[in-house]
């Protein structure tokens, strides 16, 4: 088990990506911290992963909101004695992030990867201690008219390097992952809507096809693992080679 006896908080974690990356680490072997401000969810996937053999448990709350950041990062010192792993993975509601609300934008999709690294990287003090970060290929190109979600999720992809400048030194690494379409419930649900926005999503990735949940679990964990041990300040874009190739030329 890659992940043996880590701690591991992961917000947004009721549902999509966050969900998959929860029920992965523990199956690699870690205690995972569920956050998310959905409670039906979030309680569904630690019993789940309870009663598959897994560890976890579930902590209510907002990551943009510092009373509730400050409250989760507490409960981590006093239960485990401090955090090896953190994931953040909030994201604001689709409505939001098509109508290009800024305060949302910033509060949920920013504030709150900087207002958890600054709770948790002092908690972070055993050996192989990493925050990943999850970004978007938005943040490496420009996709459609939701500009402020591009721009928050370039925003990450500095504010993610620049504190690696810092807590490289102290030994706890710092990553980011850029997802391209990943097929997640809310996706899964505009497809029923549009049959055919699928396959044609589709022909925009060399590979053929969009990406699944796992696939950027896949990523987390090995970030998070002693295999990227030598891995800091890096941007790894799962996204099947969409930001690589324009396959408009291909035609």
């Amino acid at each position: 088990m890659r992940l043996r006896d880590k701690v591991a908080v992961i917000t947004g974690a009721g549902n999509g990506i966050g969900r998959a990356i929860a029920i992965r680490f523990a199956e690699e072997g870690a205690q995972v911290v569920i956050n998310d401000i959905d409670a039906a969810a979030g309680e569904a996937l630690a019993s789940k992963i309870e009663a598959e053999g897994g560890r976890a448990t579930f902590v209510r709350g907002d990551a943009a909101a510092e009373g509730d950041v400050d409250a989760l990062m507490a409960s981590m010192e006093k239960t485990w004695g401090g955090l090896d792993i953190l994931v953040n993975n909030v994201v604001p509601n689709e409505e939001e992030v098509c109508s290009n609300r800024w305060e949302k934008m910033l509060d949920v999709g920013l504030k709150s990867y900087w207002l958890c690294m600054r709770a948790a990287l002092p908690l972070m003090r055993r050996s192989g201690a990493n925050v990943v970060n999850i970004s978007s290929v938005n943040a490496l190109m420009g996709f459609g008219k939701e500009h402020l979600y591009s721009g928050v999720k370039a925003a990450i992809l500095g504010l993610s390097r620049s504190m690696a400048g810092e807590f490289s030194p102290r030994g706890i690494r710092i990553n980011c992952i850029c997802p391209g379409t990943i097929v997640t419930d809310r996706w899964k649900t505009r497809f029923a809507e549009d049959p055919g926005l699928e396959q044609r999503l589709s022909a925009l990735y060399p590979m053929g096809r969009l990406g699944r949940p796992e696939d950027i679990a896949s990523a987390a964990v090995f970030l998070a693992s002693d295999e990227a041990s030598f891995i800091t300040g890096s941007i790894l874009t799962v996204d099947g080679g969409l930001t690589a190739v324009n396959t408009g030329f291909a035609k």
